[in-house]
């Protein structure tokens, strides 16, 4: 699909009681996802997701018969989305979806295609070559803005690269979505093995609720798989992790299997094959994992004793998007450079960040810090997500206070993920003072006094820029602001709940629906809001497929800088 075409057209209504069939055509097997007028499905091969707003319980899940079209020679009948899932799918899946879903249609909705579009006609990047599209599907970068007291100029900083475990796949448009399924759909074509194992994992149990609000995305996932591997004519088993703990023996003995589950799951029940390095779960070798950060907390895991040749994550680059220390080394190297990334003016060029092996060395390294910066310093964990051990620093701790906060922070990392590592090495960084939501920006835009989003004037927020990759080139979504839940009080800064923009933590901190903390950015009235200028949006969505693209050469020409054997280059 190109950057300036989406399909908008609208998803066909549930029909309770519908159950004939229609022919298989074997030219879907030349057209992975049926997306061909040509390919036709049977009706269990679309059903429809219902109940899967907050405020509804989960409802029966109905199948959906493809829509036919008529023409004078032959009647054929089109496909579903890959917004629709299979039957199989939906019941290899069902025993996780015993709680509410979030439904971010109306985020989606409001953005703006026409802006979208022109948008992404400017910001768009080639792949370097073919060899580079299995490397990469999605990277959800996360962006701090701040802003020049005088100029109102606005500067922004990628604090986050992320990757495939993205939470808010629907905040974006169809198309969009569409798009990402099928690069994740192509990955069969690269998992040769016979009786391959995929991994799709989750996070959501490392906090309270231990549940998924989106898992329904990651179903998603599991689906595009599915077609992939069908398309190809290789029958594949879907399965997921809350049967297999329950019944271990229902593990497929043999065939491509796809298996749904939280992190936590999986890393609770792994073993390592090792004197041959080889990842096992429920008896059977693994191949290949979905999310950035479950992949890299595996490798840690296990010592990093795993043999990367015979198991790949997806992303490839998954160390830059679960550490911040080789994301942070990948900024520099590329906005840093004037014949790479320096020319983007919108973008800061450098991040002052330092690395921190060991508890003592981390505690060491923030108190040099305060004493030698005059900016506050904030240290982040490896592999970890919802903010936990995330510490901010502000004046002059003593040496016992550091280590307090310092202790903290290794401990929520240790207990919520059960790494013994506790999130080491960590990164220490540079705290930026970003910009709040104002007054000045609700001139029509609804951040003004009795606007839409009053109760979130002087609240600090954060961008969220989805990179994905179409085919051979790489596409930036600007699909939402993630505002904090509480308003920034400069008189009383360590406040967590005032500097971390997390949406999973702020809703089920609050028992509120995740939308209450973000704005679809894809949007002039958000843009007006935050303070945004149009050109400022553009030139960030350009520098952010520049620099994607200059992470997945890197991941080709230099592997060891994301963990990668030397040799693994040459089989890619």
């Amino acid at each position: 699909m190109s950057a300036t075409s989406y399909n908008t057209a609208a998803r066909p209504t549930p029909i309770p009681g519908i159950c004939g069939r229609v022919s298989f055509n074997d030219s879907v097997f030349s057209d992975p996802l049926g997306c061909s007028p040509e390919s036709s499905t049977s009706i269990f091969g679309a059903v429809s997701v219902l109940g899967t707003s907050p405020n509804t319980p989960l409802e029966p899940f109905y199948p959906v018969p493809a829509k036919a079209t008529h023409s004078k020679t032959t009647d054929t009948v089109l496909a579903p989305s890959l917004l629709h899932l299979s039957l199989p799918t939906l019941l290899g899946c069902c025993e996780m979806l015993g709680h509410h879903m979030e439904d971010r249609s109306e985020i989606a909705r409001q953005q703006d295609l026409d802006l979208l579009r022109e948008l992404q006609s400017c910001s768009v990047a080639e792949l370097r070559d073919a060899s580079q599209m299995p490397l990469f599907v999605v990277a959800p970068l996360d962006v701090l803005v701040t802003r020049d007291a005088v100029t109102g100029r606005n500067k922004f900083h990628i604090i986050e690269i992320n990757g495939t475990g993205i939470s808010g796949l629907t905040n974006m448009c169809d198309g969009a979505v569409e798009d990402i399924l099928l690069s994740f759909s192509e990955l069969a074509a690269h998992i040769n093995q016979p009786d391959a194992l995929i991994l799709v994992a989750s996070s959501g149990q490392e906090t309270y609720p231990p549940v998924s609000r989106t898992l329904h995305e990651k179903m998603l996932y599991v689906e595009a798989l599915k077609r992939g591997f069908e398309a190809r004519g290789r029958r594949i088993n879907v399965t997921n992790m809350t049967r297999l703990e329950k019944r271990p023996e229902s593990m497929p003995a043999s065939g491509p299997t796809v298996v749904l589950g939280y992190m936590k799951q999986f890393r609770a029940n792994f073993m390592l094959d090792g004197p041959m390095g080889r990842l096992m779960l429920f008896g059977r070798q693994v191949h290949a994992a979905i999310n950035d950060r479950f992949v890299l907390n595996t490798c840690y895991q296990f010592d990093h004793r795993l043999d990367l040749n015979a198991f790949r994550g997806f992303n490839a680059g998954y160390a830059a998007g679960a550490d911040k220390g080789v994301a942070y080394e990948l900024y520099n190297q590329f906005f840093g450079s004037q014949d790479l990334g320096a020319h983007f003016h919108c973008m800061a060029p450098v991040i002052n960040f330092r690395r921190a092996r060991t508890r003592t060395e981390l505690i060491s390294t923030i108190q040099a810090w305060l004493q030698c910066n005059a900016s506050p310093a904030v240290i982040k964990p490896q592999g970890t997500g919802c903010g936990h051990g995330i510490e901010f620093f502000f004046g002059s701790p003593s040496w016992a206070e550091t280590a307090t906060k310092v202790d903290r922070a290794l401990h929520s990392v240790a207990s919520n993920y059960n790494l013994q590592c506790g999130g080491l090495p960590y990164t220490v960084c540079e705290y930026l003072d970003t910009a709040t939501i104002d007054t000045t920006g609700g001139s029509g835009g609804g951040a003004g006094a009795g606007g839409p989003h009053a109760n979130k004037i002087g609240h600090k927020f954060e961008l969220r820029v989805v990179v994905y990759r179409s085919g051979s080139k790489l596409l930036a979504f600007p699909s939402i602001a993630k505002v904090a839940r509480e308003a920034f009080d400069p008189r009383n800064p360590d406040n967590k709940k005032s500097l971390i923009n997390n949406i999973t933590t702020s809703a089920k901190e609050t028992a509120q629906s995740g939308q209450e903390f973000l704005l679809p950015l894809c949007n002039s009235g958000t843009l007006e809001v935050l303070g945004i200028q149009l050109t400022e949006l553009a030139e960030l969505c350009t520098a952010s497929t520049h620099f994607i693209r200059y992470v997945v050469d890197q991941v080709q020409d230099n592997p060891s800088l994301f963990g990668l054997p030397v040799e693994w280059e040459k089989r890619v």
